[in-house]
């Protein structure tokens, strides 16, 4: 995984978001997270293999941000309220707000700027 696409997928959520597609714009802000611990953890030497949501979100949590201490345990914690939004957004019946997707938004550009920060003095 490269930055240049979760770069796109964060470019794709603003773009959803300033069109009013809110939902949209949620899914997309997770997935570029998703994106950017998958990185994150190919560049901290685990090897590539496809994880379900909740498999990365452990391992990024408990290998990146508790055993070697390379990350906040607040980006851990993006994570999991960006998965919580980003399934309310796609699964649940009631659409997310304005405000919600402002958040879920500056979450994603949160922790994308601290894992390029990091692997950048890495």
């Amino acid at each position: 995984m490269e930055l240049a696409k979760v770069e796109e997928s964060l470019k794709a959520a603003e773009l959803c978001y300033k069109a009013g597609l809110y939902n949209s714009s949620v899914s997309r802000a997770y997935y570029a997270m998703f994106q950017a611990a998958q990185v994150a953890l190919e560049k901290a030497g685990f090897k590539r293999s496809e994880r379900s949501h909740t498999a990365l979100r452990a391992m990024f949590g408990n290998e990146l941000t508790r055993r070697r201490k390379l990350y906040s345990p607040f980006l851990a914690r993006s994570l999991a309220l960006g998965l919580e939004l980003r399934l309310k957004a796609d699964y649940e019946g009631e659409d997310v707000s304005r405000k919600q997707t402002e958040r879920g938004l500056r979450w994603a550009k949160d922790f994308i700027e601290h894992i390029k920060e990091s692997l950048s003095y890495g």
